[in-house]
């Protein structure tokens, strides 16, 4: 049999969620309980604004054997996709998953992800040992996530980490030296990063800021009604190898609105960003929900310090040191 894996089309929906409701009526090898419809199947996992890429596979005939999702999730870091596949049951075709992952693998990279998240039920025996054999090593469990009658049943997170990038991702992409003190290269307009990289993080910033959390718009609003003194803000800026939230590169200010993140993973990003001169201000996103005046207000007070440190700062280089006095 010819298997053929192709990037999803907006008319595979119907057949692909006839394929994903019988593999959810079956059981026992997908966290997920309820049916899709083809709409909303295609919105969440095949070519909706949060989806990096999907890939189906198909025999000779064009019958689809399998699909595999990749794309954002809430809680993970941006740089992380999560991926998700499906094969078509009673299908008999060994190699599916195995080849629809190498597609899936082959995009993220040139997405410019750093690794890709893989959440499985921990009585998927199958499903663990499929993404072992990718690569995938263990990441952390989830304990009794209830199934849909109550059965509680862990969750196995395992992640795949894309080598070539993962190391830099983690550092901003950033060269440190024998002082731990970040060298800058004439390259990849300004940083240690290929051209080809940028690039890909620039579209991802222009999707994001084509598709912003609710929270984000909410704070982009209000702080068009606080003090600023004049400075402005990008959303999803690109500093480095990171998209930050919303970034005043004047004042060297980085503004992230929190879901749940990876706590390890925003401590490192956090402590790069510091290095090379920013300070970073962190929201959690149901405050600025709850009161997106007063999230704009302690952005607008953080600016002020930063103004009145660097004007005190200016003014003590300015101040004539004291003269000796003379000798006669």
């Amino acid at each position: 049999m010819t298997l053929t894996v192709r990037p999803v089309a907006a008319d595979d929906a119907a057949e692909l969620a006839d394929l994903l409701n019988a593999v959810i009526a079956a059981g026992g090898t997908t966290a997920l309980q309820e049916p899709y419809t083809p709409e909303a199947l295609d919105a969440a996992y095949l070519t909706g604004p949060n989806v990096h890429c999907c890939f189906v596979a198909e025999d000779e005939d064009g019958t689809l054997l399998g699909f595999q999702t990749l794309g954002r999730y809430p809680g993970l870091p941006e740089d992380a996709g999560d991926i998700g596949t499906f094969a078509r049951v009673g299908g008999t075709q060994r190699g599916i998953g195995s080849a629809l992952f190498a597609a899936t693998a082959k995009r993220a990279a040139e997405l410019g992800l750093g690794a890709i998240n893989a959440t499985i039920r921990a009585d998927n025996t199958g499903g663990l040992a499929f993404y072992t054999k990718q690569g995938f090593a263990d990441h952390g469990v989830t304990p009794g996530v209830p199934l849909k009658d109550g059965t509680p049943v862990d969750r196995v997170h395992k992640r795949f980490v894309l080598a070539a990038e993962a190391p830099a991702k983690r550092k901003l992409s950033l060269r440190f030296g024998e002082t731990d003190a970040p060298t800058l290269q004439k390259k990849g307009r300004g940083w240690a990063i290929s051209e080809k990289r940028l690039d890909a993080l620039h579209e991802r910033a222009r999707e994001m800021r084509r598709n912003p959390s609710d929270a984000q718009e909410a704070l982009a609003e209000a702080l068009t009604r606080v003090e600023t003194g004049g400075y402005s803000f990008k959303r999803q800026a690109v500093i480095g190898s990171a998209i930050v939230d919303f970034a005043c590169k004047q004042l060297m200010l980085v503004v992230e609105v929190d879901g749940d993140a990876d706590a390890a993973f925003t401590a490192a990003r956090d402590k790069s960003l510091t290095e090379v001169g920013y300070r970073v201000e962190r929201i959690a996103a149901a405050q600025v929900l709850a009161d997106p005046d007063a999230a704009a207000q302690r952005i607008s007070d953080a600016m002020r310090s930063i103004h009145t440190e660097r004007r005190a700062k200016r003014s003590a280089t300015r101040r004539p040191a004291p003269r000796s006095p003379r000798k006669y």
